[in-house]
């Protein structure tokens, strides 16, 4: 690690966690004594286990901490206007993480009493630094969240062991054949008949429908096209693709859950059904922009409506259908209901929605990571779906759900097209762009799991790439 000649510059500090919103002209002065130091990539510039007496801004770059070994996965990547090793400066206790550059880094280099003599003069700084130290508590609950996960007891394993996925071939391409195209457009088709029948006042073919979610069921146990077809992070809006994803995402659910044939189809037909409100519904307030209307925030009673006039003695899907948006914290509605008042298979449609949903655009928002959505839901104060059925989403998806855009730490980016049930934080990906962004011309599949080298930095929405 060397000293770095030039100047700090305010433009080194714009994106600094730590200032923001403050004046940079009074701070530049307390800051240009300030070293700038150069960081090699690879570098250890913290040591777990040692004392620490800096506070590091990153300027250029990145860092990755790592806790324990340096040869296990990183927990987490700082990126330019973060900060590193404010923890042991803070309580004077020696460091619990070493931080290591994950590419070449330019940080300034903070000591103790002007860390110090910045927080005393600028409430910004003090509200800066605990909102930083609040968004690390978060991540770290996040990680515990997913080590438990990984570590549940043998009696959990089996109880969420999902469905052997067979070794992946390939990408979306090579696995999804003409068949399984085949069933997903007919499920689509058949969604939109239903809704057109419901407009008419005619029920929905309930065989046909039972026939379709057979079909999904034996396809998904036989390998992932499907699920690759329903996660395309492309994939345009539309109410018929949208309830047939759910209905795809929801028997991996259910499978997970170890559900029996008759309970999986069940299911699977309430998730084809779960939008035949929209029938009353005019069809421009679906695709408006903007927050999502009152009006259409009533589909799930119409839905009930329509299915209760239809097959009035089909108790289990009109409740299931009507209860898709309530919350186990009492926060959905229609109903408020909280906890065991909400219908097991309506939590699980209500939790494959929200994750369709967030890794999809809609109109009124872009597409979020799939990652960004498994975080939220472990986090420890977060009730909104029960603690099982958050753990069997991560089981069905792992940590990095199928067709999510990753970023190695190889900088190379990929795309997750198989998912490895036992290490659910290494899935297995396809090599689409090299680490200088340009498209390869053979995408190569690499198991992260046989490959303890590799690992993900960062998940990026398909908006990001080159």
């Amino acid at each position: 690690m060397t000293d770095q000649s030039q100047p700090l510059d305010k433009k080194d500090l714009k994106n600094s966690l730590l200032l923001r919103g403050i004046d940079l002209e009074p701070v530049l002065g307390l800051l240009e004594d300030c070293p700038v130091r150069e960081l090699k990539e690879g570098t250890v510039l913290i040591h777990a286990g040692k004392p620490n007496r800096f506070l590091y801004l990153v300027l250029s770059g990145r860092l990755r901490i790592h806790v324990e070994s340096l040869d296990l996965d990183p927990i987490a990547v700082l990126e330019p206007g973060e900060i590193a090793g404010e923890l042991s400066l803070i309580d004077n206790q020696v460091t619990s993480a070493s931080v290591v550059a994950h590419e070449d880094c330019r940080l300034l280099e903070l000591d103790e009493k002007t860390m110090w003599t910045l927080v005393e003069d600028s409430h910004a700084v003090a509200r800066n630094l605990l909102f930083i130290l609040s968004r690390r508590l978060r991540h770290g609950n996040a990680l515990i969240g997913a080590s438990l996960l990984e570590k549940v007891s043998e009696l959990e394993l089996e109880e969420f062991q999902p469905q052997q996925i067979p070794e992946s071939k390939g990408g979306l391409e090579e696995q999804s054949d003409n068949e399984t195209f085949s069933l997903y457009n007919a499920a689509t088709a058949y969604v939109s008949e239903s809704i057109r029948k419901a407009q008419k006042k005619n029920p929905p073919d309930m065989e046909q429908g039972k026939e379709l979610v057979t079909g999904m069921i034996d396809s998904i146990v036989d390998s992932p096209a499907l699920l690759l077809l329903a996660t395309d992070r492309t994939q345009a809006f539309a109410v018929n693709t949208h309830s047939v994803n759910v209905t795809i995402l929801a028997l991996r659910l259910v499978q997970t859950l170890d559900y029996d044939l008759q309970n999986q189809i069940k299911v699977g037909l309430a998730a084809l059904l779960h939008e035949l409100g929209v029938a009353l519904l005019p069809e421009r307030l679906l695709y408006q922009p903007g927050q999502v209307s009152p009006q259409v925030r009533q589909r799930p009673v119409y839905s009930a409506k329509l299915l209760k006039k239809f097959y009035p003695k089909d108790d289990w899907l009109i409740e299931t259908v009507e209860q898709v948006y309530e919350r186990a914290d009492g926060s959905g509605f229609p109903l408020g209901l909280k906890g065991e008042k909400i219908r097991e298979e309506a939590q699980i449609l209500g939790i494959v929605d929200v994750f369709e949903a967030c890794i999809h655009d809609r109109p009124y928002r872009k597409a979020l990571t799939g990652y960004q959505l498994l975080e939220e839901l472990t986090r420890g104060d977060t009730k909104t779906f029960s603690d099982p059925i958050v753990k069997a989403l991560v089981r069905s998806f792992s940590l990095y759900p199928y067709n999510e855009y990753v970023l190695l730490n190889t900088d190379e980016l990929g795309q997750v097209v198989d998912i490895n049930p036992q290490k659910l934080s290494r899935p297995v990906i396809k090599i689409l762009y090299d680490k200088q962004g340009k498209a390869l011309d053979k995408p190569r599949v690499t198991d992260l799991a046989k490959h303890p080298s590799l690992f993900i930095s960062k998940a990026v929405t398909y908006h990001e790439l080159p």
